[in-house]
């Protein structure tokens, strides 16, 4: 059974929704309701279904740029913490990555206006309760636009500060900076979740922090690979693993672990993405934007 429903393709992309945020959707729709009865469900389940439309538009906007980049998106997940636009490679320019991460946070603000616009007229025509959502709606994408701009590594604004700390310290230096600053942020995130009783924010903080890590292990073997290469005493790479490099598809179905036997064997420890180093989480977050 799938952990995803494909809902729609826009632009050649998929668009999936976890199963965990079906189960959610009806809970965070009645924790938004405004008041009780019919028009307080109703607000609740609209204003959870625009805030997952505005997050999926939020990801087609680094989707569209990534694609006209050079960099093909697998797909597009939403989650109950937010989305995630799978890549099928990291961008290996400073400028392209920063033109990427600005994308989505440019998609926010202006649906943000455009629902600000849009809720004068409703308003002026007595309909409050449209104009309500949609300004609503408005604030809701500012906050998604200006959270997602804060330096926290792999979160967009963490990407630009990536981007910008390449060119002076290279990519492996910049990529440790930016995840040991996105770490430090993730944890004051968590904290302050903690105390406020924002137990989503102590998801983020959780995913931001796991992502990050997991983030540099892969930029760390891209650049090992760089240098080193696959040429040991002892084995040699398999046709299709070049996932390590800048310029080839990153293979994440079927995972290295899933092998059949008749594959050569993977590269020694600490070379390939089987290794211990790095971590349990590297499948799952490798290559999301």
């Amino acid at each position: 059974m799938s952990s995803s429903t494909h809902i729609g393709t826009v632009y050649g992309i998929p668009i999936k929704v976890h199963i965990t945020l079906w189960i959610v959707l009806p809970i965070i729709a009645f924790s938004l309701m405004p008041g009780a009865g019919f028009l307080g469900l109703a607000w609740g389940l609209l204003f959870a279904t625009g805030l997952f439309t505005s997050v999926a538009l939020h990801e087609l906007g680094h989707s569209f740029v990534s694609v006209n980049k050079g960099c093909p998106v697998r797909e597009i997940l939403l989650l109950p913490i937010g989305g995630m636009a799978k890549l099928d490679r990291l961008p290996s320019k400073p400028r392209d990555e920063l033109q990427i991460a600005i994308a989505g946070p440019a998609v926010s603000i202006a649906l943000s206006i455009f629902c600000a616009f849009m809720a004068v007229p409703f308003e002026r025509a007595g309909m409050f309760f449209t104009s309500k959502l949609l300004a609503s709606l408005g604030m809701m994408n500012l906050y998604l636009a200006l959270f997602n701009l804060l330096p926290s590594y792999p979160m967009d604004g963490g990407r630009v500060f990536r981007a910008l700390l390449e060119p002076r310290y290279g990519r492996l230096e910049a990529t440790r900076r930016a995840v040991k600053l996105g770490r430090i942020m993730a944890l004051g995130f968590g904290v302050y979740g903690l105390f406020t009783g924002n137990f989503s924010l102590v998801i983020i903080a959780i995913f931001i922090y796991l992502a990050a890590g997991a983030e540099y292990r892969v930029i760390a073997m891209q650049e090992k690979m760089k240098t080193q290469g696959f040429n040991t005493p002892f084995s040699a790479p398999p046709p299709r693993q070049e996932i390590w490099s800048d310029d080839r598809e990153f293979v994440v179905s079927p995972p290295p672990y899933a092998r059949k036997k008749k594959e050569p064997e993977p590269p020694p420890p600490g070379h390939g993405p089987s290794s211990k180093k790095g971590g349990l989480f590297d499948d799952l977050f490798r290559n999301w934007h």
